[in-house]
This record gives structure tokens, sequence and C-alpha cells, in this order.
């Protein structure tokens, strides 16, 4: 038979999906398998949206809808973006995705092309390489470490930019580590790609979960140099704990909106009407919600660290943002554990599932061998 595209060779399944996938086999099997993997709360959805959801079914609200998203959702991420990010996109300038990470997704489709270079501050979200590589640009990992708290410098990313940078692929709070920028970084990381015309993919999906007086600022509300070429997406997933009804967002300069919302036409078209209009009631009648997901998650954060401190050997860091302990297992590695050799942070999670049934995730996912990840957004 004639071979596949070229491109799917590109791109490796998630080692964080992988890892789930087997959690979840295992839990199938009767086991009482602990998941500290998936980036996913607890708490059940909002009760409004669900009503909203259920309503919109009865009443009949399900035939086809605008690609880019009911009006009256833009309107509710509007005046979101308003009112806690101060930044004026108008409806016309949101996109209505189906999860952030189809926004992610889409903006590349809209920015990436051969032979491209992205720049990634690295261990970073296991997709973002992925996806710029699909698209046949090159990844330009630029490496952070624990010390420095998981931040990249804006002297780091202009020395990685070549005449073939294209754009900053920015998180904060990040994953996997936690780190949130201030705003004083934020600041001078925006006037280098400005100064050297590069556009910024912000992915702001955990601005709210963050931790002991950090304070998330989005990039593009810095100034408007910024803001003409900064896309900031967003999502329902973690704030809202709607990890399965599947809406993104994402405000962008209006060119680059319609050329996002064009490909969408092609794509998926809107996504589906119900999980809109969940959102559009979580957004409007349970503004208060995410202060309440962050004040579980903060408990939990403190009993992940002290659980952690107890365990020798282990380098931690104390995540500001998102719902991740991020930490070096350096002294786990190249030994023998149960009569098995352990030499890398893959092993040592393979380790943890088959025999202490505990699901955990390789920093080699990330982009950075010797550590793990946990999740603490479960039941403590």
């Amino acid at each position: 038979m004639k071979p596949l595209a070229s491109r799917t060779g590109r791109i490796s399944t998630s080692q964080t999906v992988a890892i789930d996938a087997k959690y979840k086999r295992l839990k199938a099997e009767g086991k009482d398998v602990l998941s500290l993997g998936a980036g996913e709360p607890d708490l059940d959805t909002p009760e409004s949206a669900k009503r909203a959801a259920i309503e919109s079914i009865r009443s009949g609200k399900t035939k086809y809808s605008a690609v880019t998203g009911l009006p009256e959702l833009k309107a509710a991420v509007s005046a979101k973006f308003a009112r806690e990010n101060n930044l004026a996109y108008p409806p016309a300038d949101i996109v209505i995705s189906s999860g952030a990470k189809h926004a992610v997704f889409n903006a590349l489709l809209a920015l990436v092309e051969e032979g491209d270079e992205v720049l990634i501050p690295s261990p970073c979200w296991v997709t973002y390489p992925e996806l710029v590589r699909f698209l046949g640009g090159t990844p330009v990992m630029i490496p952070t470490i624990l010390e420095a708290g998981f931040r990249a410098t804006a002297a780091q990313i202009e020395a990685a930019i070549t005449p073939r940078s294209k754009l900053l692929i920015f998180n904060s709070p990040g994953n996997p580590t936690g780190a949130v920028y201030p705003e004083a970084e934020l600041k001078a990381i925006a006037q280098v790609l400005v100064r050297h015309d590069l556009y910024c993919l912000a992915d702001e999906i955990y601005e709210h979960i963050v931790y002991e007086g950090a304070r998330h600022v989005s990039i593009a509300s810095l100034g408007a140099d910024i803001f003409d070429r900064t896309l900031t997406v967003n999502g329902m997933s973690k704030a809202f704990a709607m990890t399965g009804w599947r809406i993104g967002f994402t405000g962008a300069p209006p060119a680059l909106a319609a050329a996002i919302g064009a490909i969408q036409s092609h794509g998926t078209h809107h996504p589906a009407n119900a999980s809109q209009f969940a959102a559009i009631a979580a957004l409007n009648e349970d503004v208060g919600f995410p202060a309440l997901l962050q004040s579980h998650l903060d408990a939990c954060r403190r009993l992940a660290l002290e659980s952690l401190a107890r365990i020798p050997g282990l380098k931690v860091f104390p995540p500001q943002g998102a719902f991740y302990v991020f930490f070096d297992v350096s002294a786990y590695l190249g030994k023998s554990h149960g009569g098995k050799p352990v030499r890398t942070s893959f092993e040592l999670c393979e380790y943890l599932l088959d025999t202490r049934l505990v699901a955990t995730v390789p920093g080699s996912a990330f982009g950075l061998e010797g550590y793990v990840r946990i999740s603490f957004a479960c039941d403590p």
C-alpha cells in the first residue's frame, strides 16, 4: 500500500495520555490505582453549567450554529478578557474551539510553515513541540532550571532568535513546573518579541490557579505593540473543572482571528452547542467558582509538598501556579528497585505504576530527564 503522509512520522503519542490510558486499564481490571498523572481537577462542573446544557438540549438548540462560536459565548468571553485580563478583544476577534488544545493547534496552523522556528521554554507541555514538528516547523527549546524558578529570561529568548524565528509559545502559570512569570519579566520578554517582530502564543489555561501571592498577568495586556502580535488562548477545562466539555477560546488580532476561523470552518466547525451553553452559564453565573477551586487546590498543594518532603533525596520545586509538582528524582535513577534496574524517569514511573499502583508522569515527556511530575488536583 502507498505510504502514510510523512507528517505522521513527525509526531508521537503524548506520554501523559499513555500513562493515563494504562492507569484506566488497570482501574478497569479492578485494581486500586492512584492517579497522580492526568491534569484534571477532581471537583465537579458547576451546577449552572450542567443545567444550561440540559436545557439547551431539551429546548432543541441542537442544530448547526456559528463556526467561531455562539454570539452569546463570544460576548461572555470578551467580557471575561476585559474584566480579568485587561484585554480588549471584541467578540469578532474571539474564536471558540473544542478545547484549549484545539485552540493551540488552530493558532499554529495559522502561523507555522515549513522551516519556521518556534521558541519554547522547556520543560513544557508535551503537545507544543509535537504540533510544531507536525506542521513542518522546528521547535527551539529554551532550557530552564529549578534554581532559576523554571523561568526563561528575556536574554535567553533573545539569544535563541534567528532569522527563521516566527513565534514564542508562552505558558504562565506553566505545565509541568507551576512557574509563574512576574510582570517585570513579562515586560522584558514582550520588548524582545516586539523588537524582533515575533508573534506570541500565550497559553493562559491555568491563570486562576496561583498560590502564595503569585499573580497572573496576561502578556498581551502590557502594551499595544505586544497586544497586536499575541494570541491569547484559554478555556473552561481547568478553572471551571470542565475538562470533558471541550471548550477553549482564543483572542487574537483581527487578521489572525479571521484566519483561525477559516481553518476551523474546514476542520471541526463549531464546538458542541450544549457545551457552549454550559460555558455561557459558567462564565456569567459562576464567576466565583475558580476561587473555590483554587482554595481546594491550595490545600492539596500543601499536602503534596508536605508528603514529598518526607521522601529523602528529592529536589522539589514548590509550584507558584497550576496543580502539579515537578521534582528531581535523579537520586533514585541508575539503581535497582525491587530487583528491576531503573535508569530513566520513564522507567521509574513504570515501576511506580506496575508495583505501587501509582500513576505519575516522567520528566522526559516534558523535555527534562531526571524529573517526575505529579498532579495534586485530586481527592486529598
